[in-house]
């Protein structure tokens, strides 16, 4: 009592009360913490991945160009921005938020800021044309605009004309680690109420079980855009997917280069467990090869998963050419490391060359496995990784483990390109014929063992060299994975009896899925049923052909003559009776495009 009064007349109270605050630890906070999202959960609520950082609050989030991020420096950072967004747009008004931001901690941040406040998110892609860019913003009505300073000038012009507020954000907005790093700092974001802590400030709960989350732009909708919302709820069911079929842990590290408006899902499952994401701004070889092989990177941020597109596997092929190919050391490394390190390379949204996949084995002694997933649903077919999360710096020494390690060896060769695998955990997926009838449905609701269907043999279609498999429109359903489309006059269009059409034709052969086209790119040749897309594979294994688009030409003879748009990059070495050789060389004369263009990406 003595030395409380002493304090007093020294004004030392406020300093007693810190000390106080310090004495109760940070996990004690967070395990009442994880209690009250339990029970959200189970009562099927809906818990965003903002509200997740803060039950790792001191462990790195994000990693970008500009530095690492802790889930409570961005949490705070996107706390202090809802304010701001909520000062106007209005607390909980569902309004539409458009943001320009590259792939960096900041996206992370302006997303969850949108979430806290009770908006849409809606992502622009900043390398579309300003009339794109124009007509989306116009479209959703948004009543905000945030961007980062690289793209400030675009955000200025672009709010002019929609008259809309603006908000320039910079790194310098988030908090400094060593500033958010006490308890009393966390337990300042946290209000206890019957016995319940909650986050101070947000939303609760049930609110986003109903809510909006974001609007997406499909990246292939020009003159009449499509736009995709996506609910709290539907993110939240293709997060928990990923996290089952991959067996995520907060010990993952994903580097993921893809446009963020794909990767936002997985990026949203790693964040959800603690695990934490590498960020890249532009693509360049030299430094995805550092991020791979962990050079300067702790052990906790050393690369577990990889999500790339094809053309981002072919040019770090290219850049392992020049770099590392001829150094019989650096080979043997990038061997070793990526088949002890890495558990997971794929792809998804785009078509990977045969050529390009044997080449990643060789060079890594990985398979790049392929994902099927479009904006609406997510991933929904894949591989499921059956291994549990192991720990990359044990090693193999009994005999059983030798055992294993053959086994998984053999599983890597016999898998081939072009294999999308089974229905993910709580996916539904089934062929329909063009007659309407069902082929074959696969269930996967908890996960691990698919059930697999039943084929109808009457409605087995397809040429003679897909014999023995079924051939069908794709359709996906799932409790809350699917959202609804938007088309540009805002009708919204619901699944029917529960499944998306996809507009793609897949096979199903011996437990897996095969794309083969979609459903626009099936032409007919002469009586011959052509795939686009073989054309397209094709094409985009030359190593000077970036992407192909393949176009159907009606021709009263034929049927169709076959047309390609070939996207080279400015130093490539190609011409048109270069690719017209290379196709003779690769395809049968049926499947020859007539017509060729080739146009120079930027």
């Amino acid at each position: 009592m003595l030395l409380m009064r002493r304090c007093h007349k020294l004004k030392l109270r406020p300093w007693i009360r810190l000390c106080s605050a310090e004495l109760i630890h940070k996990d004690g906070f967070i395990e009442k913490l994880r209690h009250s999202f339990d029970e959200d959960e189970r009562s099927n609520l809906v818990v965003p991945t903002f509200k997740k950082a803060m039950l790792y609050p001191d462990e790195i989030a994000v990693k970008d160009i500009t530095g690492e991020y802790t889930y409570f420096q961005l949490y705070l950072a996107a706390k202090r921005l809802a304010i701001q967004i909520s000062n106007i747009c209005g607390s909980a008004s569902l309004s539409n938020v458009t943001y320009l931001c590259s792939n960096n901690a900041l996206w992370v941040a302006i997303q969850w800021s949108c979430w806290i406040s009770g908006q849409v998110a809606v992502p622009l892609e900043s390398g579309q044309a300003i009339d794109q860019l124009r007509r989306q913003a116009s479209l959703c009505k948004t009543k905000l605009l945030i961007a980062t300073p690289e793209f400030e000038p675009l955000a200025q012009e672009l709010s002019q004309g929609l008259k809309s507020a603006t908000i320039i954000l910079d790194h310098a907005f988030v908090p400094t680690a060593e500033s958010v790093s006490s308890t009393s700092m966390y337990a300042k974001q946290l209000v206890g109420t019957q016995g319940v802590i909650l986050t101070e400030s947000t939303l609760p709960s049930d609110f986003y079980a109903k809510a909006p989350a974001m609007l997406i732009y499909t990246p292939n909708a020009v003159n009449s855009p499509k736009t995709v919302l996506l609910s709290h709820r539907n993110i939240d069911a293709q997060v928990r997917c990923l996290i089952g079929s991959w067996r995520l842990g907060p010990t993952d590290c994903m580097l993921p280069i893809l446009s963020m408006n794909r990767m936002h899902v997985a990026l949203g499952a790693v964040l959800n467990v603690g695990g934490n994401v590498i960020l890249q701004q532009k693509f360049d070889g030299h430094n995805a090869w550092s991020a791979l092989l962990g050079i300067n990177s702790p052990s906790k941020q050393r690369v577990t998963l990889f999500l790339a597109m094809p053309i981002v596997y072919k040019r770090l092929i290219a850049e392992y050419e020049k770099m590392f190919a001829k150094d019989s050391r650096m080979v043997e490394y990038i061997v070793n490391h990526c088949r002890q390190k890495i558990r997971l390379m794929a792809t998804a949204f785009a078509l990977l060359p045969d050529s390009v996949f044997y080449r990643w084995r060789e060079i890594t002694g990985q398979n790049i496995y392929e994902y099927y997933g479009m904006m609406e649903t997510g991933l929904v077919l894949g591989h499921p990784l059956d291994e549990p999360h192991r720990d990359a710096s044990s090693t193999a020494t009994s005999s059983s483990a030798a055992s294993s390690a053959s086994l998984s060896s053999t599983a890597l060769n016999d898998y081939r390109p072009g294999t999308l695998g089974a229905p993910l955990k709580g996916v539904t997926a089934r062929l329909i014929s063009n007659k309407g009838a069902e082929l074959i449905t696969c269930k996967n609701e908890l996960g691990g063992t698919v059930d697999h269907g039943l084929i109808q043999v009457e409605d087995i279609g397809g040429d003679a060299s897909l014999a023995h498999t079924v051939i069908g429109e794709l359709q996906i359903a799932g409790s809350h994975l699917v959202s609804n489309s938007l088309t540009s006059s805002t009708q919204q269009t619901e699944p029917e009896d529960g499944f998306y059409k996809t507009g793609d034709i897949c096979a199903y052969q011996n437990g897996h899925f095969y794309f083969l086209s979609k459903t626009s790119d099936v032409f007919t040749v002469g009586g011959y049923k052509v795939y686009g897309s073989e054309i397209k594979k094709v094409l985009i294994s030359h190593p000077n052909i970036n992407d192909v688009a393949v176009l159907g030409i009606p021709n009263k003879l034929w049927g169709h003559r076959l047309g390609v748009i070939c996207i080279v990059s400015p130093d490539a070495d190609i011409d048109l009776d270069a690719i017209k050789t290379y196709c003779y060389r690769h395809l049968p004369a049926h499947k020859c495009p007539t017509v060729f263009k080739t146009l120079v990406s930027k």
